[in-house]
């Protein structure tokens, strides 16, 4: 009787646990998918928030293939981590260097470039070293005559690169009129035909060194070539050279403008195009010169 009767509290015992369980099975499924549910809404906003519901994020996700605010704040971190190991300390704050180059940009002179470490570079001009920009700015001395209402329009300016601290970058997008007489250094006078000069914007920059001088400085290399310019989208004074009827191929590349500059070695009268490489400094690395890829 015994054995019977804890058969039969077994049975009973059992039935009532599959009762509960039939009973309690939707409304754990009705969880998990509320938990599956908020568990997609927050990785929307942050994965972190995914570890608190239990869950884990496989670990080979990358940040920028889901850049969530996090990813991206952790990217950033990293990056401002990198700088400041391999980055040395520099005098001059990102306010400082935007006010030294707009400074710059406002009252243009030499005495700004370092005797020993500049370096002027465009796409397909240099690189020049302090004392051949001096010569070939001198050369091209007519240009303020043949533009003498021109206005570069620089905006933009910032410190904030993440691998150059010391580079300021900036835009410009110059104005003026051919309104003047220009002496070509091979084709004689070009006379004056008022058309006006609209060039593309440009993105230019200057970096600076420890003893506030200017180390390198770019120009020429246009933004956007679609806004409507009188240039064909040529940037720095290939833009004023095809206003003037005188359009040069100012792509790195070109055959034709590689061919002018290794000519122009041999042509005193013609503006170097870029310095010696035994007149560079120790810093710059780079082989190329002018137009070469």
């Amino acid at each position: 009787k015994v054995a019977t009767r804890n058969t039969t509290a077994c049975e009973k015992t059992r039935t009532i646990r599959r009762e509960v369980t039939i009973e309690i099975r939707p409304l754990l499924c009705q969880a998990m998918i509320i938990k599956l549910s908020l568990a997609i809404l927050l990785l929307a906003f942050d994965p972190q928030y995914i570890l608190v519901l239990g869950f884990t994020v496989d670990s080979h996700v990358s940040p920028l293939k889901y850049p969530t605010r996090t990813a991206l704040r952790l990217q950033k971190e990293n990056i401002q981590d990198d700088i400041v190991t391999k980055t040395p300390s520099f005098p001059f704050s990102s306010s400082e260097l935007v006010d030294m180059a707009k400074d710059y940009i406002d009252n243009p002179s030499p005495d700004w470039w370092d005797d020993e470490e500049f370096v002027f570079r465009g796409p397909v001009i240099g690189p020049l070293v302090k004392k051949d920009l001096l010569s070939t700015l001198q050369a091209n001395e007519d240009l303020k005559k043949a533009f003498p209402d021109l206005q570069a329009n620089a905006f933009g300016f910032t410190a904030d690169d993440p691998i150059e601290p010391n580079r300021v970058w900036f835009f410009v997008r110059p104005r003026g009129t051919f309104s003047g007489p220009f002496q070509h250094p091979t084709n004689g006078i070009i006379e004056p035909t008022n058309a006006p000069y609209i060039a593309p914007p440009e993105i230019r920059s200057v970096t600076f060194n420890e003893k506030g001088k200017i180390k390198y400085q770019t120009v020429g290399y246009v933004a956007d070539r679609f806004t409507g310019d009188t240039t064909g989208g040529r940037g720095a004074i290939f833009g004023q050279y095809a206003v003037m009827g005188q359009a040069i191929d100012g792509n790195p590349g070109s055959w034709s403008t590689i061919f002018l500059q290794k000519l122009s070695e041999f042509l005193p009268s013609v503006p170097k195009s870029y310095s010696s490489k035994d007149d560079l400094p120790d810093w710059w690395k780079d082989e190329r010169m002018g137009a070469e890829l």
